[in-house]
């Protein structure tokens, strides 16, 4: 009878195992493994191919969230002027419009950034959004535009929109 060598996990050396990771060949645990497409792979294996796919450079959360920002600064005001008078059509507006606009956003702030790929950029983007679609509609009241945030806020047409506008781009950047 063969014995099988005892061999412990790299990260939790108490922990016995027989399961190394398919790149580097690291023992690794089931706490430690993470399955992929090609096999259980360490979470270094799997960080170091993650970085080639995150390019993103250190100015491009920055950028994202004022592009984001501005863009749902100046939309705001005029999505709830025109839902507003809409009636039941501004449901219907809110579903088809909603993430036509999100997707929008996400490809204005990809080309922005160069079509770079960051790990927190569709977070910086969806803080872009929420602080644009606070302030938004104070600009439009003061420019007479719009109801202000209370009108936003008891709005659900516009907030369905900017749900489905704002999920969409997160998904688009993530």
């Amino acid at each position: 009878m063969t014995e099988v060598e005892v061999i412990y996990c790299a990260n939790h050396p108490t922990t016995e195992t027989l399961l190394r990771c398919n790149k580097c060949g690291k023992p690794i645990c089931m706490k430690c493994a993470k399955l992929t497409d090609v096999g259980y792979r360490c979470t270094d294996c799997i960080r170091s191919q993650q970085k080639v796919y995150f390019n993103a450079q250190s100015w491009d959360n920055p950028i994202a969230f004022v592009v984001s920002f501005l863009v749902a600064l100046i939309a705001t005001p005029i999505v709830t002027a025109v839902l507003s008078f809409s009636g039941f059509f501004g449901w219907i507006f809110a579903f088809i419009a909603g993430p036509s606009a999100g997707g929008i956003l996400s490809q204005i702030i990809r080309w922005s950034v160069g079509k770079r790929r960051g790990r927190y950029l569709s977070y910086f983007a969806i803080a872009g959004i929420i602080l644009g679609m606070v302030i938004g509609p104070l600009a439009g009241a003061a420019l007479g535009i719009g109801g202000g945030i209370g009108f936003l806020v008891f709005n659900l047409p516009v907030l369905l929109f900017a749900f489905l506008a704002a999920s969409t781009a997160y998904r688009f950047l993530r």
